[in-house]
Order: structure tokens, then C-alpha cells, then sequence
């Protein structure tokens, strides 16, 4: 992000033709105000800063009080006071203006430019540009914190799973009869792979964010950003946003488990699953087709259906990659009989190696240089937990792998 803000920074020092831009992080006590520089960029001609920190005592600040309410801070250093204008003049400031920076919305931080060649006016059309740019460097930053976030959480769960791993082995050394208790903690070793598929999901919108910041730089160096082009630009920006916070909450209620089982079609099962995988197919380039032929219900824990789904479509994936198939095509279908509901994944990646195919179910069954062999095997707990059954048949194609529950008389549709 530092490289395409201090673009950004850059392009609004330009465009306003004042001699410094600045971002400066905001830390208070009760008896101080710390404003500490974080970026900045400034004219090549202007004398260099001599510190990166301002320290004031917390009363001679009042003049950045307003700031609480959100505006922005417009003026001239010989209108100020005290502490605050002994700094600004050793900086050789004459025209200012500053906008604070939320995140989460608490106060960060501010983002400043000043003119030191000239007492100078901001009109109405620059503050609400200057006040939108701040709010935007907000959302990028809460955005950047968030992934910072996901970063560590995945380095967390990828030393957990390294744990994990050797606490199994040394559990299957010493008894085979405590697989159960590996199986109710493989859940979390999923995780690894639900992080990758955020950041897929997360991708695309990133871009199109970055594309709409870019384009409201352009517009307003050409002079056509008007309130109404402002306007529907950071509506587009707010949108992508709201992509971004509802796929945390798929996740979120994805790793939500069902206490109490529930009547549920095996298509909502199969639209939560995609929900979460999409991306990963798409980042794959697999061609995903699905075709519902009932309406009837099954009875069980709707997210662990999805689970089972999202390993069946995660091992194909791997297949795909693995084999380096060109064309890669997976169908899912569902479709029932007067006592079962079926749900099919079938894909075109070449098919089972026959050597494993009899034991694939088994645990610790992989083809897989670092996997665990516990996917298939926990996805056959799952449906069988539910009193349903999971069965593979193979050909040279590839792979159909059939998942089958009891119809439920409890929902409607049967």
C-alpha cells in the first residue's frame, strides 16, 4: 500500500500545488498530543523537516478540538496560538489544511497539506475533495489492518496445523483408537485453506477500489471530478466495500456450527459451499455447472454439508492442478428417489489411481506431498453422522463422488 499511497499523496500535492502533504498518526494521553509523521511527500525546493513527531501539551491543542466532529480544518499560522503556531512558523507554514483520518470509526490520525509560499484560500470544492480523500485513505487502511490481520491469523493456524500434526503422529504411534479426537479438532485444519479462499474472494474487489481511486485522481487532475461524479465514485467504492464485509460474514457464519439439526434442501447446502469457494474455482479456471432436480429436504447440519461439499470441490481443484488438465469442468447435481436425496460431484481430472481407491476413505490415505488424509475420511464422518452415506466411482475421465441422505418428512417439498 506505502508505494501506491505515496503515489497517491504525491498526485494530491500536485494537484492542489502546495508545498507538503502529510499523514501523521494521533496518540493522546491526558496530558499530551502526540501528532507522529508516518508519510510525506513535499516540493524538492522546501527545507527538509526537522522532527517526525510534534508533542503538545494537551491545553494548547484546543485549536484541533472541531476536529472531533469530522470537518476540516482550514486556515492561515497567524491565526493561531501558542505552541501550535511556534511550530507551524519554525515549519514556515502559511495556508493549511487538514482532515482527520477514522479507522473503525475512531480518530487515527490526519492528513494535512500546507502551503509555505503563501497565505492561500481552499474553496468549498477542494475541502470536500480533500475531506472524501481522507475518508478513503481511512477504508484503505482499515483495509490493509484487516489483511494484516488475516496474514497473522494464517501464520497462527499454519504453526497450529505444524503442532497438529505432530501431536497425530505421536497419537497414532501410541493408539489408533484416538482418531476421533484428531477428526473433532480437523476442522481448524481447514482453516488454512478458508484464509486462501478470502483472499481470493478479496481480489477482485481490491482491484476494482484501486481502479476507482485512480480514475477520481484522473478525473480531478482533468478537471471533470464534479460533486455528482464524487458522489457515484465513492457510492461505487462503498459498494465494493460492503462485497468485502459480507464475505467475512459468510466466513464468519460459515465456521458457526449448527447446534440443533434442521430440515434443509441440498441446494442451500450447495450455495453456502460456493460462497465459499467460488473464488477458488475461479482462481483455478474451473467451470463449475449445477443442476438441482429436487426440492425435497434432508435432514442434518447444513454447514457440514457445506464442509463435505467444499472438500469434494477443494480435492478436484487439486486434481485439476496436480494432472495440469486444461479443461476443467465440475458438475454438481442433485436429484431424489421415494427414500433418498442425492448429491453428485462429479468432475473431468482423470479419475482415482486404483491402488487407493479401495481405502481412500481410510485416514491418513493421501496422494497429496504434504496432505494429511483426513479430508475424505472426516467427510464421510460428516454424512454419516447425518445417517447418510459417501461413495466414489471412477473412470478414466474422471471422478463422481455421490452423497446420499434419507429424505425428510419434516419439510416441504417432498
Amino acid at each position: 500500500m506505502d508505494q501506491s499511497l505515496m503515489a497517491a499523496l504525491e498526485s494530491l500535492r500536485i494537484a492542489l500545488h502546495v508545498t507538503r502533504v502529510a499523514i501523521f498518526r494521533l496518540h493522546t494521553t491526558a496530558q499530551t498530543y502526540t501528532l507522529q509523521r508516518i508519510h510525506h511527500i513535499q516540493t524538492p525546493s522546501s527545507r527538509p523537516l526537522k522532527h517526525d513527531d510534534i508533542v503538545l501539551a494537551t491545553e494548547h491543542a484546543r485549536c484541533f478540538a472541531h476536529l472531533y466532529d469530522g470537518n476540516v480544518f482550514v486556515g492561515h499560522t497567524d491565526e493561531l496560538e501558542g505552541d501550535v503556531r511556534t511550530i507551524f512558523e519554525e515549519w514556515d507554514i502559511q495556508s493549511f489544511m487538514i482532515a482527520p483520518i477514522f479507522i473503525h470509526d475512531e480518530r487515527w490520525g490526519f492528513l494535512t497539506v500546507v502551503d509555505c509560499e503563501q497565505k492561500r484560500t481552499f474553496p468549498a470544492h477542494e475541502r470536500a475533495i480533500f475531506l472524501a480523500i481522507a475518508r478513503t485513505i481511512g477504508e484503505s487502511m482499515k483495509r490493509e489492518q484487516t489483511l494484516h490481520e488475516l496474514q497473522r491469523m494464517k501464520q497462527e493456524m499454519e504453526q497450529m496445523n505444524a503442532m497438529l500434526k505432530r501431536k497425530v503422529e505421536e497419537e497414532v504411534r501410541k493408539n489408533r483408537e484416538k482418531d476421533f479426537m484428531l477428526i473433532e479438532q480437523s476442522r481448524y485444519a481447514t482453516m488454512g485453506e478458508m484464509l486462501r479462499n478470502i483472499a481470493h474472494q478479496w481480489r477482485q474487489p481490491l482491484n476494482v477500489l484501486g481502479l476507482l481511486l485512480q480514475d477520481m485522481q484522473e478525473a480531478y487532475a482533468y478537471g471533470e471530478l464534479n460533486e455528482s461524479y464524487l458522489r457515484t465514485s465513492i457510492q461505487k467504492c462503498f459498494t465494493q466495500i460492503q462485497h468485502m464485509s459480507r464475505t467475512i460474514n459468510d466466513f464468519r457464519n460459515f465456521f458457526k456450527p449448527h447446534k440443533e439439526a434442521t430440515h434443509f434442501r441440498p441446494i442451500q447446502a450447495i450455495r453456502q459451499a460456493l460462497k465459499i469457494i467460488s473464488a477458488s474455482l475461479d482462481h483455478y479456471g474451473v467451470h463449475l455447472h449445477v443442476e438441482n432436480r429436487t426440492r425435497a429436504h434432508m435432514y442434518g447440519f447444513p454447514n457440514e454439508m457445506s464442509q463435505v461439499l467444499i472438500n469434494l470441490l477443494t480435492n478436484a481443484c487439486e486434481q485439476f492442478v496436480a494432472r495440469d488438465i486444461a479443461r476443467r469442468i465440475i458438475c454438481v447435481r442433485t436429484y431424489a428417489d421415494d427414500s433418498f436425496i442425492y448429491i453428485q460431484v462429479k468432475d473431468n481430472a482423470g479419475g482415482i489411481d486404483e491402488t487407493i481407491r479401495a481405502r481412500m476413505f481410510e485416514p491418513y490415505v493421501t496422494t497429496k506431498k504434504d496432505g494429511t488424509g483426513l479430508g475424505l475420511y472426516m467427510s464421510k464422518m460428516i454424512v454419516t453422522k447425518m445417517n447418510g452415506d459417501l461413495f466414489v466411482s471412477s473412470s478414466q475421465k474422471g471422478a463422481t463422488f455421490t452423497i446420499r441422505m434419507p429424505r425428510s418428512k419434516g419439510g416441504r417439498g417432498l
